[in-house]
């Protein structure tokens, strides 16, 4: 496919949008493929984004102090504290290895253990899956 514009010397505003429609390209064979539904990329195995505090740079000031320690915000890592806290089995665990015996629950910000996924023979009640943190 080829395409081509022409344009005014005072027409300096460019329309990204339909350019990068138009320079898309689709195969025959893919065609084919998203007609009949069949999948397009693999997904697998599943891969959980696992947040990772680095140094930066927080302001505390006297009003907002004691705001930003009582409520400071959840996340995979911070959640990951906490459930090595109430759960044994997690506590045998690196950081990365988490996700394949716990799910991410985004609306409750905690990880939950698995329900679905290959029992594991020497912990009953823990399942595991392909998934990578």
């Amino acid at each position: 496919m080829a395409v081509f514009g022409v344009t005014s010397s005072d027409n300096n505003a460019r329309n990204e949008v339909n350019q990068y429609e138009m320079g898309k390209y689709t195969s025959s064979n893919k065609s084919v493929w998203r007609m009949l539904t069949f999948p397009i990329h693999e997904r697998y195995p599943t891969v959980i984004h696992l947040s990772v505090h680095l140094e930066k740079r927080v302001c505390f000031t006297e009003g907002n102090a004691a705001e930003r320690t009582r409520f400071a915000p959840e996340t995979t890592l911070t959640a990951f504290f906490r459930l090595c806290n109430e759960d044994e089995f997690a506590r045998t665990l690196f950081y990365h290895q988490v996700p394949r015996y716990y799910t991410w629950d985004c609306k409750n910000k905690k990880w939950r253990r698995r329900k679905v996924g290959k029992s594991l023979s020497d912990h009953p009640g823990i399942k595991s899956t392909e998934a990578i943190g």
